[in-house]
């Protein structure tokens, strides 16, 4: 027992790491139920829900691709069949979100051995090669970004994880060229491309280690840069059909997505993006949370080694592993809007960058007793905090009450059901406490700078007066005309009135934030990230009473 312990101990940690993903991806799935408060993940449940075989195949949503909407759509006629339901040609909203968030933890679960098998690919020295593996899938394990991304049903996971395969082919290809790997990566990308038509930024690399090849002759690569090319349209437009059949709606959805991306279009939900620096934000609001802070700072030196060490070796794969991660990032980092999100995929790249140039870095740290002792201490460092902040973050978003669910229980204990309350609009927040108080007003707080329109500001007075309670369902727009006075004047000035309670009302209830929730956010849930990183799972809900 022993001896075959030893053997396959590389194995069984590995095994271990997949079923503790597993566990730490695949618990409460049903998170929000049966509100399902992600509004992204609504969109794709509902045109996922007016799919019907074989007279409505148009999901009319292009903002993802359709490849994706029709997976879960099959899925769910599969299921239907399955448990013998009447109704086999529809799929069901819940149904739809479940189905949508079981694909994401998939694909979650699927990083983790895959990541594995590259970093061990990409380490040269065959004595690093498992401790390289075992510490990028570890940080995989236990990476908040990816846990929390496992839970929505929405297509980053998918992004995520194909991105990561198309790299492992295009590295194998670099080694080792021919038609097989090529016929590969045209269709890994063609479901990139299906995906998410952003996935083009990424074009280049293929491209590129087609020309690259050492044993590739020029007609070569030309004709592997056409097949691989025609097989990722053909992917492409079988599974995103109404591309053309429905061009216009197409056309009209991407300029809108375009719009909103640059900033050319301002609408409530990029509010919190004036004033930002590209790069800098990322680095400041986005990666401490999705990385975790202690991974996000040891990123930075690792970064810079493998680039140094890539360039003075003209190791090929380093390099590659480099420009994916560049590539992926430089290309929504400049963008007006800077949602959480869009760094998703570029998580894979940066374990895989952190765990090259630890590995390396053991071979130096092992030559003397002190050495080796600041070896333990690193990695002591990354493994601790990777749990703490993971586990931290697991506990506050998903196994205590949903902090929306716990607030309408405070009111129903604590307000009569007769009360007059006044609410935010754009956020499924207040629909909890739908079932109990008839007397909600909604108010557009985000309107109160349109200057075309002064009726707004003017009759917040008015409602302000006949109301008994304020109930603020997230932190979005409070966050965001706080941070942003000189945008929104009047906002700023009546959310920090409301809090300081110079508007008649006082605060009776805020979502309470207990250790793990702090750890996760740093000490404050509502100012320390970019508001994406926990107003769908995590909003912190205030009660004002007159």
């Amino acid at each position: 027992m022993v001896r075959f312990l030893k053997k396959h101990k590389i194995t069984l940690f590995l095994t271990f790491l997949i079923l503790i993903g597993a566990f730490l991806r695949f618990y409460n799935l049903n998170w929000g139920a049966p509100f399902y408060f992600h509004p992204d993940e609504r969109n794709i449940a509902h045109a996922v829900t007016q799919l019907k075989i074989p007279d409505q195949l148009n999901p009319n949503f292009f903002a993802y691709g359709s490849l994706p909407i029709y997976i879960i759509y099959v899925t769910g006629i599969i299921k239907n069949i399955f448990f013998n339901i009447q109704n086999l040609t529809s799929v069901s909203f819940p149904d739809a979100i479940i189905i949508s968030r079981f694909y994401s933890a998939i694909f979650s679960v699927g990083l983790i051995p895959l990541i594995f098998v590259i970093a061990r690919n990409l380490v040269l020295k065959q004595s690093l090669k498992n401790k390289a593996g075992l510490l990028a899938a570890f940080l995989t394990t236990f990476s908040t970004g990816l846990i929390q991304f496992s839970h929505f049903g929405t297509f980053e996971m998918w992004i995520t994880f194909f991105s990561t395969l198309l790299f492992l082919l295009t590295l194998n290809y670099l080694k080792n060229p021919n038609s097989k790997t090529t016929i590969l990566i045209g269709l890994i990308f063609g479901i990139l491309f299906s995906i998410k038509i952003s996935s083009l930024v990424l074009l280049p690399i293929p491209l590129l280690v087609i020309f690259l090849a050492k044993s590739n002759k020029n007609h070569i690569a030309w004709g592997s840069s056409f097949l691989f090319i025609i097989i990722s349209a053909i992917v492409f437009f079988i599974t995103n059909p109404f591309t053309i059949l429905d061009y216009v709606s197409f056309q009209n959805s991407m300029n809108y997505e375009t719009s909103l991306a640059v900033g050319s279009l301002p609408v409530f939900y990029t509010g919190g993006f004036y004033n930002t620096i590209p790069v800098l934000y990322q680095f400041t609001k986005i990666y401490p949370f999705l990385l975790n802070p202690v991974i996000t700072f040891i990123f930075i030196p690792s970064l810079i080694y493998l680039v140094i060490n890539s360039i003075k070796t003209k190791n090929k794969s380093y390099l590659l592993l480099i420009a994916f991660f560049l590539l992926l990032f430089f290309s929504q980092a400049f963008l007006f809007a800077k949602w959480t999100r869009y760094m998703m995929p570029t998580l894979p790249f940066a374990y895989l960058i952190i765990a090259i140039a630890i590995s390396n870095s053991l071979k130096y740290l092992s030559k003397t007793k002190e050495l080796f002792s600041i070896k333990y201490f690193v990695l002591s460092i990354i493994i601790n905090s990777s749990l703490i902040f993971s586990i931290s973050y697991f506990i506050t978003a998903f196994v205590k009450p949903d902090t929306r669910t716990a607030a309408a229980n405070f009111a129903e204990s604590n307000i009569a059901s007769n009360s007059r309350i006044l609410t935010e609009p754009y956020d499924l927040g207040i629909t909890p406490f739908n079932a109990n108080y008839q007397n909600i007003r909604i108010f557009n707080f985000y309107e109160l700078e349109n200057k075309s329109d002064k009726s707004n500001s003017e009759k917040l007075s008015e409602v302000l007066a006949n109301s008994d309670y304020i109930i603020l369902p997230s932190q979005r727009i409070y966050r965001n005309r706080i941070l942003n006075p000189n945008q929104f004047p009047l906002g700023n000035n009546f959310y920090k009135n409301l809090i300081n309670e110079k508007l008649g009302y006082k605060k009776i209830y805020e979502t309470p934030c207990d250790i793990f929730c702090k750890i996760t956010y740093l000490d404050n849930p509502i100012f320390t990230f970019e508001e994406t990183a926990s107003v769908f799972d995590h909003p912190i809900i205030m009660i004002f009473k007159k």
